[in-house]
């Protein structure tokens, strides 16, 4: 077929994918609307925060969970506007102002989806040809579900995954506009810093310290429209809530569904029972080994990360500081404190290589890893669309934390790939 015509079906091809994926996450962004989500906390957050109440102190309901916001001072200030629109009520007890956010919110996301349907065109380029739509129809079997449970949950997973790629991406520099959305991650879910420790470990000495700068500015910044005593209390209420050496952050009992290392070992080995999940008695380790496994695990993540980061430094691979983010940023669900299967969509960018070296470099991969990077992806809901099954599959899959296993599987099956492409082997994959 010549060239002209291969790239005509291509450009085909890829329309119809597009308007299939848009129609789908037509589904997700419409439910969010008029169904209880983190909105609803989040907005519940701010009105409490309008009243000068603290709202760390007390749960919010949410679909019969009592669930607490742990997110920033300055993320509830940033909604009291919403709280002060008329309280009319739109959709299943959704007043007005909720309402407006969540379409506010969901259409940003989409914004942050099309951004970063850009970057991986930058970073990988793919051919317009059939191995090109191969890519993209992969691209979009692995995205879907993520984006799925972000705009559906009203979650701030794609915001973050956006800002952490916006810092990343091209020449890393010390300019506001490039480290805002990394900084305002930080400041708003804590989890991005894990990125400002790459910035250091990789000596970008203007980022990390803009990035620092940044959060630790938005962190101060209610204190210029805000009662200070009150913005000081609120502040330590959200610091001791985010403290990854409290109790709560390590035996984790009070919520169902959490994915993370600590969650992984508390279902597992502690014989204790999870709210609303069966009981497993394998072993029972007590609430120090719980303590000292989990920030054994964590040590191990932040090593394995800067061993690659070095690797990659010094062998110059293609896009290495992008590859090192992606490493980096694919230890998050795990090594950070509840974490939920949406976090996972933070795998992403290194799925996204892995997916390229396959279609395009035939990486020499043992099969071991393929296998195992597909078990992995297969339980992380990375392929397969969990939603779509029955109530009690489901309930399974989050009670026995599958995809935290499948999160572990995939990460350390990882550590085959990264050696492999840091070796600069080529050939045919070996399955």
């Amino acid at each position: 077929m010549p060239e002209t015509a291969k790239e005509f079906a291509f450009q085909k091809n890829l329309k119809i994918l597009i308007w299939v994926f848009a129609a789908l996450l037509a589904w997700p962004f419409l439910r969010s609307l008029s169904t209880n989500n983190d909105l609803n906390i989040f907005f519940g957050a701010a009105e409490r925060l309008t009243q000068l109440k603290n709202p760390y102190t007390q749960p919010y309901n949410a679909q019969g969970w009592a669930l607490y916001y742990y997110y920033s001072p300055l993320f509830a200030s940033l909604l009291a506007p919403f709280t002060w629109l008329p309280k009319f009520i739109v959709s299943e007890e959704i007043p007005f102002g909720l309402f407006l956010l969540k379409l506010l919110w969901n259409a940003l996301n989409l914004y942050f989806v099309y951004q970063l349907v850009q970057f991986v065109n930058r970073t990988f380029q793919p051919p317009k040809n059939k191995k090109g739509f191969v890519f993209w129809f992969c691209f979009a079997l692995l995205t879907y579900r993520w984006v799925f449970l972000n705009l559906l949950y009203g979650q701030m997973t794609i915001l973050i995954v956006w800002g952490v790629v916006k810092a990343f991406e091209g020449v890393i520099s010390g300019s506001i506009q490039k480290n805002l959305g990394l900084a305002f991650g930080v400041t708003l879910k804590i989890l991005p810093i894990y990125m400002v420790g790459q910035l250091f470990l990789m000596r970008k000495w203007s980022a990390f310290f803009i990035a620092v700068l940044l959060s630790v500015l938005m962190v101060l910044l209610p204190y210029v429209y805000l009662p200070a005593a009150y913005h000081t209390e609120i502040l330590l209420s959200w610091l001791n809530n985010i403290n990854p050496f409290s109790k709560n952050h390590i035996v984790e009992l009070g919520e169902g569904g959490f994915i993370d290392m600590g969650a992984l070992i508390t279902k597992y080995l502690t014989g204790l029972n999870v709210e609303g999940e069966a009981r497993i008695d394998w072993f029972s380790m007590g609430e120090r080994g719980v303590f000292s496994a989990t920030q054994v695990f964590r040590l191990m993540v932040l090593a394995s990360c800067w061993f690659w980061l070095e690797r990659f430094r010094k062998l110059a691979i293609q896009h290495w500081e992008l590859l090192s983010m992606s490493v980096f940023l694919a230890c998050i669900p795990l090594a950070f404190p509840h974490q939920r299967d949406y976090s996972l969509f933070m795998v992403w960018p290194l799925l996204l290589f892995v997916l390229n070296d396959v279609i395009f470099q035939r990486s020499s991969l043992h099969r071991l890893t393929v296998y195992g990077l597909l078990v992995g992806a297969i339980l992380m809901g990375s392929v397969i669309f969990f939603e779509a099954l029955p109530f009690d599959m489901r309930r399974d899959i989050s009670g026995y934390r599958i995809q935290g296993i499948g999160g572990l599987v995939f990460l350390i099956f990882s550590q085959g790939y990264l050696w492999t492409k840091s070796n600069g082997h080529r050939g045919d994959v070996g399955v």
